[in-house]
């Protein structure tokens, strides 16, 4: 991008004092924005040659007052040089503030993200999982892409980010990258969280992103209906691979356990409460939130068959998460169940079709998945929600006749 500067010594009349003298100003002009500052010297109307911007004549007064004038324009050459040599976009206030040695604390977008990440990746294994500081790696990249496609530069100053960054990143992502509004919202949000530590962090005054409303999506949730659920339950199958994949997925559609959850579970996460009912016990590690959930009979035998009690370590049979979704495509098609079956379906079909359909409130729906609050649940889980309560509506009606 070509920039026009242009720079302008001048009397500020109106701020004449009692010695009947006037500051001299300078007027720093950047592509049609001004920025105006007093230079701190100050003459008589007489002395001031309007033309050459200088002070008349060679006296020693003169040639002190043309000497500063000179070298403030040199300096503010040198500053509109140095931020133009680095590629990013730039305003008068910012060649200014360079000038004046005031951006010491000058930052960037993809530079908050860097501060971000690094100290998430410092709390890997405390406050956060690895796939959380993965996402956040993937969303500054998704960031930097979009920074250089949208407006040809390699990074972008957070002074100069307003509201309208977030609806032309909304844009970029939907046409170009063709993702879905809910991924849309979801990257929003994870820029929006890296422009409140640098508003905390003093990098920027206030939020430019306060105002922006997040776009409704509802998504569908997928998940396996009582039919698809007892012939997957039901199928024999010739392979053994196959066949524990199948379990593993039973297994979490009858306790809500995501892969990570699933794949590594051990009697340490086993308890017997004092009514004889097994429980489940462990931190999730998407949310880092505990989780409580009863060991159902349907789970309870996939436990046993694969050696459960008097098995040490892991009590299921383990493979990538790749892998077993790779595995549940064949499932699908072998048993024939028209979906695209992933392992976090299994989550999906114990909150909807095992407890939900079965009208389990959905206040314990919401504690049993480890949800922080009943409304996840309830906007996740809307169809399903409002299925059952017709049915107890249905009920209620029947009883009141």
């Amino acid at each position: 991008m070509v920039h026009n500067i242009h720079i302008l010594f001048f009397l500020y009349r109106s701020k004449t004092n009692e010695k009947g003298t006037m500051p001299i100003f300078c007027r720093l002009t950047l592509n049609g924005k001004r920025k105006q500052f007093s230079t701190g010297f100050f003459l008589k109307e007489s002395n001031w040659n309007g033309q050459t911007q200088r002070y008349r004549g060679t006296s020693v007064d003169a040639q002190h007052v043309n000497s500063g004038l000179e070298s403030i324009r040199v300096q503010l050459i040198k500053a509109y040089n140095a931020i133009a040599k680095e590629g990013s976009v730039f305003t008068v206030e910012q060649v200014y503030n360079r000038f004046a040695e005031k951006d010491k604390e000058y930052k960037t977008l993809l530079q908050a993200f860097e501060y971000h990440n690094e100290k998430m990746k410092e709390l890997v294994g405390k406050d956060y999982v690895k796939a959380t500081y993965d996402k956040f790696v993937v969303i500054q990249n998704h960031v930097e892409e979009f920074i250089k496609c949208e407006y040809k530069l390699s990074d972008y100053p957070l002074s100069e980010i307003k509201l309208k960054f977030l609806h032309d990143l909304d844009h970029y992502l939907k046409v170009t990258k063709r993702h879905n509004q809910n991924t849309i919202n979801k990257v929003i949000e994870r820029v929006k969280k890296v422009m409140k530590i640098a508003v905390g962090n003093g990098w920027i005054v206030s939020d430019p992103f306060v105002l922006y409303q997040k776009k409704k999506y509802v998504k569908e949730v997928v998940f396996l209906s009582s039919i698809e659920l007892k012939k997957l339950e039901t199928h024999k199958f010739a392979q053994d691979r196959l066949e524990a994949v199948r379990d593993c997925f039973i297994f979490s559609c009858y306790t809500g356990l995501a892969y990570n959850e699933a794949s590594q579970l051990s009697t340490d996460h086993l308890q017997l409460d004092d009514n004889g009912l097994l429980w489940i016990e462990m931190i999730r590690q998407k949310t880092q939130r505990p989780v409580s959930v009863p060991v159902l009979p349907k789970a309870m035998k996939v436990l046993k068959k694969y050696g459960y009690p008097g098995k040490e370590g892991l009590l299921l049979p383990v493979i990538s998460n790749q892998k077993m979704n790779s595995y549940l495509k064949e499932v699908a098609e072998v048993v024939g169940i028209g979906k695209h079956l992933t392992h976090h379906i299994a989550r999906k079909t114990f909150a909807s079709t095992v407890l939900l359909n079965n009208d389990i409130p959905v206040e314990i729906v919401s504690f049993l998945l480890g949800h922080s609050k009943t409304t996840t649940t309830e906007q996740h889980y809307a169809k399903v929600v409002k299925d059952s309560v017709i049915r107890h509506v249905r009920n209620l009606n029947k009883r009141l006749k």
